[in-house]
């Protein structure tokens, strides 16, 4: 019979189990986070207001989208695909502000999207989500990220301090759009779907 240490131990390794759905989910949104990224980059030259900042940001809803659906597990492929498309824009910057913006990035909108669900009682399973669901966390997760990044990239020293919060409402504003624009095809694209 085991000790009651490693009964909890056995029972704590039941919750970090990692299923192939898991690493499918990680991948996918990996890789589709970095495809949105490179495909936003074709329109750099009409939305780009700063280094990293486009306002119009489809990586954005992908995001939160892949958060919604995906929930942990599309944390941790989104995590790694920031740190990587990081490495792309900031080619001067150490390491560990690049895992900072990383994480600035990922967890402003898993918070929120974990904050929004919860207090509206939005199911686990999205079947009760509705459009202004999808306006508020947009929009909320959009204003966070604005000012993380505003404080991350003081931390990092890579905005002057004049321009940093313009920077961030600019930021804000693109993570906004690309938010609205991908969840409100995904919900239109389900509702159509239902009705089949």
């Amino acid at each position: 019979m085991a000790s009651l240490p490693q009964c909890r131990l056995l029972e704590c390794a039941k919750h970090f189990s990692i299923s192939v759905t898991d690493l499918v989910v990680m991948a996918a949104s990996c890789l589709i986070f970095m495809g949105s990224f490179h495909l936003n980059q074709y329109f750099d030259s009409y939305m780009l207001y700063a280094p990293g900042v486009s306002l119009i940001f489809l990586p954005a809803g992908i995001k939160l989208l892949a958060i919604l659906v995906g929930r942990f597990p599309a944390i941790v492929g989104l995590y790694m695909a920031s740190v990587y498309m990081s490495t792309k824009v900031w080619h001067d910057l150490q390491m560990v502000s690049l895992y900072l913006f990383a994480a600035a990035s990922v967890f402003s909108y898993a918070i929120v999207a974990y904050v929004v669900l919860k207090l509206a009682g939005v199911l686990h399973d999205l079947n009760n989500l509705r459009y202004h669901h999808i306006v508020l966390l947009s929009l909320t997760a959009s204003v966070l990220n604005g000012v993380i990044h505003g404080l991350a990239y003081s931390m990092a020293g890579v905005a002057a301090a004049d321009v940093q919060w313009v920077t961030s409402a600019a930021m804000a504003l693109g993570d906004f759009l690309g938010c609205l624009a991908i969840v409100s095809v995904f919900h239109v694209t389900t509702l159509m779907f239902k009705k089949v």
